[in-house]
This record gives C-alpha cells, structure tokens and sequence, in this order.
C-alpha cells in the first residue's frame, strides 16, 4: 500500500508537471508591455480625436518641408497608436506583414519600443523591440537595438537583421550593422546611392517619454522640395477650423495654427 501511494504522488506530481511547463511558457510568451496593455483602454472617441492630431500634424510637417528652411514636427505616442489603431488597417492594410497586427510604439528618453501582436498558429504573442535612437550624422539613422522579446522571452536579434535589411532597401535606403560581443546590433540606415537627396535633411530626434521631435531643414536652391507622401490622404477638413473640400492641401504660413508651440 505504502508503494502504491508513492507512485500515486509521484505520477500525481508529474502530471501537474507537465501541465504547469507549458502554461508557464505560455503566460511568458503572451504577456504584454504595460503601455501595450493600457493603451486598448482608450475609448474609441479619443483615439479617432488623436488621430485627427497627428494627421494635422502630418501636414503640417510636410507644408514646412515644402516652404520653410526650417521644419520641426512633434508626434506623441498617443497620437501615433490612435493613428495606427484608426487609420493604418483601414487605409493601408496592404502594407501589414502577414501575421502581424496592432502595432503600437511607446517613447522614452533617447528610445522607443516598438511592439505588435504575431500570430503563430495556436500561439498569438506580442513581440516587442526596445531601440536607441540617434542621428550620427545629417540624414543617417542609428538603430541600437537593446532588446527583442516575445511576451518576456528573449528572441535573437539575428531574426531581426533580414526583416530590417528587407524593409529598408524598399523604401530606398541601405542598412549596415555595427556588432557587439553578442552580434549585430546597431542598424545604420542612410539613402541608398540611386535615391540619396539633399533637398530634405534630417538632423535631428529627439525622444522624450511620450513623444518624438523631428527637426531639419530644406534647400529649396537644388529645386522644387520633393515632399514626403502622407500617412493616409490629408483634408484640409483634417485641420482646426477648417471645412473644405475633400483633397490634399497644402497650408499657407499664415494658417498654421495646428503647429505646437516650439520650445
């Protein structure tokens, strides 16, 4: 009797075992970030509001870049994910990976974390990167990729370097990598030879928590400025107290009053 109620405990044991492993690997690869997890309590009304925001904003960067020497453009991440959430699976859903929804980013001191759910198959996670970000030099973006999880499981930056390499050589720019002891880990993207310009120029971000600067400047001596695409087809109706037609617009200087104060 005494033998059998050893191998009643011993079985019951490892039973519970074999049960506990993969609930505990699937609680580890499913947790989420706290502001990814936050950000699905915002109601639907502040996130078409902020939206609207940062398509306003939109324009208005790109009407500085095409008339001003000068340009700065604010986003908060607030803006960016209701933009996300609102607009980008609705307007641009085309350009989605497969497998991946709900992007959603968060900005810090000197960095961003980028995050979004990936199905894979019985297992939806949400994988989420951690980014330094600089600009070394005029037109020239420093990614120093810190980490890269799935739920609060670590995923090698190696199955990273391809999906960035890929990405950027289409939209025109090339990517070299800077190792450490542990590989590649610093993305160093500038225009690729046939697309490089210097009418628009980068020179500055600035990352704050919850928010990102973007500062630089146009020289409208080497021609017309070629002025970035929006992020989804800007109204002038997009911009306070405005109520026009239905097309892309460009703001004259005397009616930007959408633009932030500039500290």
């Amino acid at each position: 009797m005494r033998k059998t109620g050893k191998k009643c405990v011993v079985l019951g044991s490892g039973t519970a075992i074999v049960a506990f492993v993969p609930a505990l690997f699937w609680f580890l690869l499913t947790l989420q970030p706290n502001f990814y997890r936050q950000f699905k309590t915002v109601s639907i009304a502040v996130r078409q509001a902020e939206a609207q925001k940062f398509v306003a904003q939109s324009l208005q960067l790109r009407n500085d870049i095409r008339n001003e020497p000068n340009w700065e453009a604010i986003f908060t991440d607030q803006e960016v994910n209701s933009w996300l959430a609102e607009d980008l699976v609705t307007q641009f859903a085309d350009q989605i990976p497969p497998g991946v929804d709900n992007p959603r980013v968060s900005f810090e001191k000197d960095r961003l974390t980028l995050a979004f759910e990936l199905d894979q198959g019985p297992i939806r996670s949400v994988v989420w990167v951690v980014a330094a970000v600089k600009v070394p030099e005029e037109n020239v973006l420093a990614l120093t990729i810190e980490k890269v999880r799935a739920g609060l499981l670590p995923i090698p930056v190696q199955k990273l370097v391809d999906k960035i390499n890929t990405y950027a050589a289409s939209r025109g720019f090339e990517v070299t990598w800077e190792n450490d002891s542990n590989g590649p880990s610093t993305a160093i993207l500038r225009y690729s030879p046939q697309t490089e310009r210097s009418d628009i120029v980068l020179e500055k971000i600035l990352i704050r928590p919850g928010e990102i600067r973007l500062t630089g400047r146009s020289d409208r001596s080497k021609g017309d400025v070629a002025t970035p695409s929006l992020p989804r087809r800007a109204r002038q109706s997009d911009l306070p107290g405005r109520n026009t037609s239905d097309q892309d617009a460009v703001v004259p200087a005397t009616a930007r009053s959408s633009s932030r104060p500039r500290s």
